[in-house]
């Protein structure tokens, strides 16, 4: 338990988005899997989705595989499955590359949709009351609503330098002293670039000030166990 809860905390990731209002997102764990589930090269590339977003959302389906046979070789994980082990092993090591041909891979995931429906419903109910894995579903929910974003932005823009509804900050901090950022190419040539990252910076505080308080709260609560 303890080292879940570490794993959990040792790193904090700030990303700063542009839009032009801002919408409650409403997390539904199974409209989430399923929409994630069906993407595949095959649909992505007879859709709409714009050319430069289209291995992005590809990836969303294979971190979701991946989340999966994690938790499949976790002896912590109630989806743990002993049987399984080795096989899903040798996919974890092409799902864990992002540039790998994971695709041939076949999915371990339940369909949500099938012939034996009750036998998979039950299976997705099961894998949807896991915490760990509907803890990463609602972060791949982000990007998705992300991406989603940054596809109708791209339809209806004809500037390419537009950063609406595109993340055009990130900074990650990490427990062993690694800080990495990433900035959109685009806000290097925006007038307002210098009021942007500022914003972003103030984020980057408030957000490291909540990190250290929940850090320093969870090793109290572990050095009490």
């Amino acid at each position: 338990m303890n080292h879940n809860l570490l794993n959990n905390i040792t790193a904090v990731e700030i990303s700063t988005v542009i839009v032009d209002e801002i919408v409650d997102e409403i997390f539904i764990p199974w409209q989430t899997y399923q929409a994630i589930y069906y993407l595949c090269r095959e649909y992505i590339n007879k859709s709409t989705i714009h050319p430069s977003l289209k291995d992005h959302y590809l990836q969303l389906r294979r971190q979701l595989e991946l989340a999966y046979c994690l938790l499949l070789v976790d002896p912590n994980s109630k989806l743990y499955n002993r049987a399984s082990v080795n096989k899903v092993r040798r996919d974890l090591a092409i799902l864990s590359q992002n540039n790998s041909d994971w695709e041939v891979i076949n999915t371990r995931l339940p369909e949500p949709y099938s012939d034996k429906r009750s036998r998979q419903l039950s299976q997705v109910n099961q894998l949807l009351k896991d915490r760990c894995f509907v803890n990463i579903l609602q972060q791949l929910n982000k990007r998705k609503i992300s991406l989603d974003r940054r596809d109708r932005s791209l339809h209806n823009s004809c500037d390419p330098q537009n950063i609406i509804d595109s993340t055009y900050a990130q900074t990650s901090l990490q427990l062993d002293g690694k800080i990495i950022n990433r900035y959109c190419q685009a806000i290097l040539y925006r007038s307002d670039r210098e009021q942007l990252l500022q914003l972003h910076e103030q984020s980057i505080s408030a957000g490291e000030q909540q990190w250290h308080g929940l850090v320093k709260f969870m090793l109290s609560m572990i050095a009490k166990q």
